[in-house]
């Protein structure tokens, strides 16, 4: 009885564990940080078999961002450490882009970026949690790297539907189309590094690039997020 009490669960296989590293135990952490495919999509950084360059879902469609790179599949232990750090308000999980900070430097040298911005939540969302996920980690990355941080992405109205709910992709780009909007200043980034937490299906980050790239805000829109959804 007093080990259930004393010794915490892991937030991904739900075992007891001595000690736990941003809520998971030692196994199911390096199984985290160890994910680092040889080869990526050139486009959206998708997991590929050696010999291609592009995925099904770059390859189906436009993109109007020029490359992208996530740290971990959206799925068991990232899905797990996600949830606990949007839903249990642990920001300090954040400091888990330490670990794949060798990877994420060789993805930004190289590209001419003038500062990083970050695709914004709902106003709802934000009065009740307090806090932006994507803007935090903006933030880190711009401290890190020595790049701007720069709010350029905003949103039109206070609530946005779940795009969970929605039944095809033209759906979805037409709810998130209409949610958000980018203000210029006038003067033309080379490139931005555009942040979210996950890409699902691409359809946020792939609008939002647009509206980039449409309002003349920059020419090369680059984007990061700490997860994406990756089929076995």
């Amino acid at each position: 009885m007093l080990e259930k009490i004393v010794f915490p669960l892991c937030n991904c296989c739900k075992k007891q564990t001595t000690e736990t590293k941003f809520g998971l135990c030692f196994s199911c952490f390096e199984k985290l940080i160890s994910f680092n495919p040889e080869n990526r999509c050139k486009y959206c950084g998708y997991p590929l078999e050696k010999g291609s360059n592009i995925c099904g879902r770059c390859f189906s469609r436009k993109s109007f961002f020029d490359a992208g790179f996530f740290l971990f599949p959206y799925s068991e232990c990232g899905k797990a450490l996600i949830h606990s750090i949007k839903f249990e308000d642990k920001l300090e999980y954040l400091e888990v882009i330490n670990f794949f900070i060798n990877q994420l430097t060789d993805f930004i040298n190289g590209k001419e970026i003038d500062f990083i911005t970050y695709v914004p939540s709902s106003l709802f969302h934000y009065l009740s949690r307090g806090y932006s996920v994507p803007r935090e980690l903006a933030k880190r990355l711009s401290s890190f790297f020595n790049i701007p941080y720069k709010k350029i992405v905003y949103t039109k109205r206070p609530y946005k539907k779940l795009l969970s709910k929605s039944k095809s992709v033209k759906e979805r780009k037409s709810i998130v189309g209409n949610f958000f909007r980018v203000k210029s200043d006038g003067r033309k980034a080379n490139g931005i590094l555009l942040v979210d937490d996950v890409f699902t299906t691409g359809t946020t980050v792939n609008t939002v690039a647009s509206l980039v790239k449409k309002n003349n805000v920059a020419e090369k829109v680059y984007f990061f997020t700490l997860s994406m959804v990756v089929k076995d």
